[in-house]
């Protein structure tokens, strides 16, 4: 992380631009983010590219992870912002006084949480083409670490075979300590025993006692982040991972959609999705939010199939706003419907959704 967002985010919290117990400092939380996701997709890239789904419960896993670690980095800073005397420190001064904290948070251990989530990011998609493969290939075979200087913790483990769905993968298996560079590959070899060396050098760290590859969850809800976490995290935390999800669904859409004209069988003009079509259909209050906002990935298909039922007044405050179109459409059990704008220049362009089962009263029949 650079220093300029170390800067920036202690001003945020100096400047008190937030409350640290309930809210998710932003410049730490997307550093955290953006670091954590290079790591994973750098992993990802090092194997067979697993399904879309669980790619995504990935990057959600690393979101929460980086919420709750920037809730814990941002409360211990902020404690130390009064002096003995209770009063609030030059900045200049409190800075110094938490170095050793973001020192620490954001650069070295920020270092060593991004090679582990490289490595069991790689390992989580490689466990996915262990299970599509395991008719052919049944067993799992624990190889060596490739570090020049491996420590002791994984050694007893090393050369064991098992088959892909034994329960020894639950409780042991390359990655569950901190910087492991040890691996697992598919083998038709034999498989030998269980290793019983159980003593506690050998188990997994917190955080990291989970199989990522049977979970999606690169960081485990054990790590002390989360276990440990302060009062309030879990709400902040979750509001912050679901506006950070949302904006990157919304990049995702723009990217997929915007620009496209659109068709619906019985209406004559092509439709225009814009970048405000996308963001008035995902702001609009609706009963099902998330289907709605898949709707769009879908939407050339949704509005041809659409039944056209007519046309509804102008707003009154948009001038250029000739009139509205609307089209009737399924989501789960209601009635919803397709607003389409007609502009005085003659063109349309794709506007929202409304569930509201009044609005059609305010459409007339074509």
């Amino acid at each position: 992380m650079s220093d300029e967002v170390i800067e920036r985010a202690l001003h945020n919290i100096y400047r008190r631009n937030f409350n640290p117990k309930t809210d998710i400092e932003p410049a730490f939380f997307h550093a955290f983010v953006s670091t954590l996701n290079t790591a994973a997709d750098k992993g990802i890239r090092q194997a067979q590219k697993p399904e879309d789904d669980f790619l995504n419960a990935l990057r959600h896993n690393t979101a929460v992870f980086a919420a709750f670690k920037t809730h814990r980095l941002q409360n211990d800073v902020a404690r130390q912002l009064m002096d003995s005397n209770g009063n609030l420190k030059p900045f200049e001064r409190w800075k110094n006084d938490v170095q050793d904290i973001t020192s620490h948070q954001c650069k070295a251990w920020l270092r060593t949480e991004y090679d582990t989530a490289v490595l069991r990011a790689r390992q989580a998609a490689n466990w996915q083409q262990f299970q599509r493969e395991k008719d052919v290939l049944p067993n799992l075979e624990w190889m060596p670490s490739t570090s020049p200087n491996p420590g002791a913790d994984h050694m007893p483990f090393w050369g064991t075979i098992l088959p892909v769905d034994h329960p020894f993968w639950e409780q042991h298996r390359p990655g569950d300590r901190w910087n492991c560079k040890c691996d697992l590959r598919s083998t038709y070899k034999s498989a030998t025993n269980v290793p019983h060396d159980s003593t506690a050098a050998h188990d997994p760290q917190p955080g990291l006692d989970n199989n990522p590859g049977s979970t999606a969850q690169i960081f485990a809800p054990s790590h002390p982040y989360i276990a440990n976490a302060y009062p309030g995290a879990k709400q902040a935390v979750e509001k912050a991972v679901r506006k950070e999800e949302r904006k990157e669904e919304k990049k995702k859409i723009r990217k997929a959609i915007q620009g496209k004209k659109l068709t619906n069988r019985n209406f004559p003009h092509k439709v225009l999705v814009s970048r405000a079509s996308i963001d008035e259909w995902l702001n609009q209050p609706f009963k099902y939010m998330e289907e709605k906002a898949r709707m769009l990935t879908d939407i050339q298909n949704i509005l041809e199939e659409a039944e056209y039922l007519g046309t509804a007044e102008k707003h009154k405050k948009m001038q250029k706003v000739a009139q509205s179109h609307v089209f009737k459409t399924k989501v789960k059990d209601i009635d919803a419907y397709i607003i389409v704008r007609e502009w005085v220049d003659g063109t349309f362009t794709l506007h929202s959704i409304s569930d509201a089962q009044d609005f059609i009263k305010h459409v007339k029949r074509k």
